[in-house]
């Protein structure tokens, strides 16, 4: 048969992160003998008429879309209704999380089959039934891992099907990557030899290569969508003959280690990471799990090339931790974060608000965490923590136990178009927009907006104040914001993007143009698009003069809301809603969320869709 797999865009601009699921589909297929071809949609960005003009060309059998998250909806409905106008004999077959909402898929979209969890054997058995026609339901009904509507135009799911052994995960062939010439991005030159400060430089040519080495999680965050049950560790034998191959063919000398979860086994670890140390790579990993690593062990990764190791903190409450299922605590998450540094780690703190039970008692925990920490963190040092730290809001993904709190309590609809209508509003959007954000939690929007800035604001204010005595006068603040003010301008006028009024207003003020120096090398931290790092104005000096801290959270709201209001009217909607809020006493209003797992307290409302009186997407809603 003649198939083509093919990826969905997934941020404004394509990571560095190879299309390893597309991959494995791919050599799972061509290990059958099958015709396999791959239209890396995510990489290329290929404009409409490129791609009507491919599959019209093409007139595939079969055309996996992989959506590896849900915000791809609205893109993967147009994909899909593209292609059935263009080839209309082909059946297309969706991969990746977006599979989480199947039924939504079928209904709403020009997708024939969804597969749900690890496709890698799941694909061969339906490649296999599709050669009949018509459809043989009875053998797509025994085909565990997929999703379809049957000739009653009734859903089926048919169970998750068998997924790969630690020993059977395949190992990606970069064959694939160098036939559409994307190679060099994915495993791609290293311009700065000293990456993250490490004490090692990098030789000349030396390439960067992204590696996953375990499969899964030994976690279920309930804001975390992913298939798998359980956790594989790939044999360490594999492990280091494919990083072999990556430094003898492609001169990699510096991993990205990109598992869920790097570090639960810890005795696999210990001799992966002295394995690495002997072929001399330097790495760093993400993924790690707070409650897995001790100094010891940090130290040994540290002495093995380690360069980063970055951990789910999520939150400085236990109340959030406890609400999210992490199954850690605040003081593992302390001590994870400070041993870190003390073994010469650096470490990106990643932390998620705005989950349901989420209030301004729980941000203050939160800053007193950071703050317990401050001091300690390599990153840190002699730096504003706001310019190194990762913050996003809770955003509700299908399969997850946020998604199914958000439907029973009215926030997303429970029918069919009413879900489709939220994953419409979440598409397309930077993962890290509070644009798709529903808010949970009682409290007016344009207080949740302002958590944010004040958890910045507060933390850069103890950092400063743990370096410096004086404060700052009135004049100095007003001083800093036109500074701040005018350094917008000039690189906004730089882009070319500035309204006249700006420019005139620029020269009003006897701005000179000067083009900014732009430091060399690369920042991972702030430029590899896997962090939400702030780029937004400091407010923490309003807390170093006792008049402006005074009135410290009536300036900030008046900011946040010309901000993020959009309109006049947007502006107006949520300073009034927050005005209303405080002069009745600062209620929350909603649902009451109780101080445990949403996983313990959510009930899935069902639709009766399938023949025997129960949902078949069930066990899809349920996911781990």
């Amino acid at each position: 048969m003649k198939i083509c797999i093919c990826t969905t865009p997934i941020r404004p601009v394509p990571t560095t992160f190879p299309p390893f699921g597309s991959m494995a589909i791919i050599q799972s297929l061509r290990g059958i003998g099958e015709d396999v071809d791959f239209f890396n949609i995510d990489y290329f960005r290929y404009k409409h008429a490129e791609i009507e003009k491919y599959f019209r060309e093409n007139q595939f059998d079969i055309v996996g879309i992989s959506a590896v998250v849900s915000t791809a909806y609205a893109y993967t409905k147009y994909l899909s209704k593209l292609i059935r106008a263009v080839s209309p004999n082909s059946v297309i077959v969706l991969g990746g999380n977006l599979g989480a909402s199947a039924e939504i898929m079928m209904r709403k979209c020009e997708i024939d089959f969804c597969v749900a969890g690890d496709g890698d054997f799941v694909i061969r058995e339906l490649v296999q039934n599709l050669n009949e026609t018509p459809p043989n339901y009875t053998r797509l009904r025994a085909t565990k891992g997929i999703a379809f509507i049957d000739d009653n135009d009734l859903f089926v799911f048919t169970g998750y099907g068998a997924k790969p052994s630690a020993e059977e995960i395949s190992w990606p062939e970069y064959a694939i990557l160098e036939a559409d010439g994307s190679l060099p991005y994915f495993i791609s030159e290293i311009v700065d030899k000293r990456l993250d400060g490490h004490d090692r430089s990098l030789t000349e040519g030396a390439r960067l290569a992204t590696v996953n080495l375990t499969k899964g999680c030994v976690a279920r965050c309930t804001f975390c969508h992913r298939w798998e049950k359980g956790f594989r560790t790939r044999p360490v034998d594999q492990a280091i003959e494919h990083i072999k191959m990556l430094k003898e063919k492609y001169n990699v000398r510096f991993l990205d280690v990109c598992d869920e979860n790097f570090g639960a086994d810890s005795e696999i670890t210990n001799e992966l990471v002295a394995r690495l140390g002997e072929l001399d790579i330097s790495w760093r990993c993400a993924g790690v799990r707070a409650r897995s690593v001790n100094l010891q062990m940090l130290k040994h990764w540290k002495k093995n090339g380690c360069v980063t190791a970055n951990y789910g903190v999520e939150s400085g409450s236990q109340t959030m931790l406890n609400i999210m299922e992490k199954n850690t605590t605040v003081e593992q998450n302390i001590n994870a974060l400070i041993w870190a540094s003390e073994a010469g780690l650096n470490t990106v703190v990643q932390l998620v608000l705005g989950m349901p039970g989420e209030n301004d008692d729980t941000i203050r925990e939160t800053i007193e965490f950071l703050n317990k920490i401050s001091g300690s963190l390599r990153l840190w040092s002699g730096k504003a923590p706001s310019d190194l730290i990762s913050v996003n809001y809770a955003q509700a993904l299908p399969g997850t136990p946020l998604y199914e709190w958000a439907r029973e309590h009215g926030y997303i609809g429970k029918t069919i178009d009413e879900e489709e209508k939220y994953l419409l509003k979440i598409s397309d959007t930077d993962a890290y927009s509070e644009d798709h954000f529903i808010n949970y939690t009682g409290l007016p929007m344009l207080r949740v907006l302002m958590w944010r800035p004040w958890l910045y604001a507060e933390i850069d204010f103890y950092n400063f104040s743990e370096r410096e005595t004086k404060g700052l006068s009135i004049l100095e603040i007003v001083r800093y914001y036109m500074g701040v003010s005018q350094d917008r301008l000039e690189k906004r006028l730089l882009k070319g993007s500035a309204h006249f009024s700006v420019r005139f207003f620029y020269w009003l003020i006897g701005g000179k143009l000067k083009p900014v120096a732009r430091q060399a090398g690369y920042d991972y931290v702030t430029e590899s698009g896997y962090f939400n790092i702030s780029n937004s104005i400091k407010f923490a000096p309003l807390l170093l003069n006792p008049v402006t801290k005074k009135y410290f959270f009536a300036l900030l709201a008046i900011a946040v809301a010309l901000r993020k209001g959009g309109s006049l009217g947007g502006i107006s909607r949520l300073l009034t809603d927050y005005l209303y809020w405080s002069i009745s006493g600062g209620k929350r209003r909603g649902p009451t969320v109780e101080p445990k797992s949403l996983r313990k307290v959510i009930k899935i409302n069902v639709r009766n869709s399938a023949i025997d009186g129960s949902d078949a997407m069930l066990p899809l809603r349920k996911g781990r």
